[in-house]
């Protein structure tokens, strides 16, 4: 049940980052809550779903949006990997890891996007970094916040049904 639940998510959040969330753009600039859904699924539920929910976002973006697939993939997976690594040391009801973890997830996915385009010598550095890297990664943790509050919620129910369902207290 937590994979359907956890797929239909990221279907719903893919589709609506195409299409409905192209009107809360600032400046053309939009918010990537596809890293919000890794962090906060990461952090949550450890580092083997997080690389795992994190490899599946990476799919579908790279399938839709990318040139090839591959890059997307590996950068999700690694924050989904590196963000669960938190998890164990993480007290769920702090919205402060949750902050920082979107926060250096959506820097570090912003220069990997840079690097490719560094390689095709396609980047003007201070351009890009003050114009889409900084306001990207501003919108991106401010909604952060309420993200995680929601896959929290989403979370406790899937295991409050898991415990149901298996009959552990």
């Amino acid at each position: 049940m937590r994979i359907s639940i956890i797929g239909i998510l990221l279907l719903i959040i893919h589709a609506m980052s195409a299409t409905l969330f192209q009107n809360l753009r600032i400046g053309e600039i939009s918010p990537n809550f596809m890293i919000m859904i890794i962090v906060s699924f990461a952090l949550l539920r450890g580092s083997k779903e997080g690389s795992l929910i994190g490899l599946a976002a990476g799919f579908l973006n790279d399938i839709v949006f990318g040139m090839g697939i591959g890059s997307t993939v590996f950068v999700y997976t690694l924050i989904g990997y590196v963000c669960g690594k938190f998890n164990k040391n993480f007290y769920r009801e702090n919205f402060i890891i949750p902050f920082v973890c979107t926060l250096f997830s959506s820097l570090f996915y912003s220069v990997a996007c840079m690097f490719g385009f560094f390689l095709r010598g396609k980047v003007n550095f201070i351009f890009f970094f003050k114009t889409i890297i900084i306001p990207e990664l501003i919108y991106t943790i401010t909604l952060s916040l309420v993200i995680y509050q929601l896959t929290y919620l989403i979370n406790e129910k899937i295991e409050n049904t898991e415990k149901k369902t298996r009959n552990i207290f």
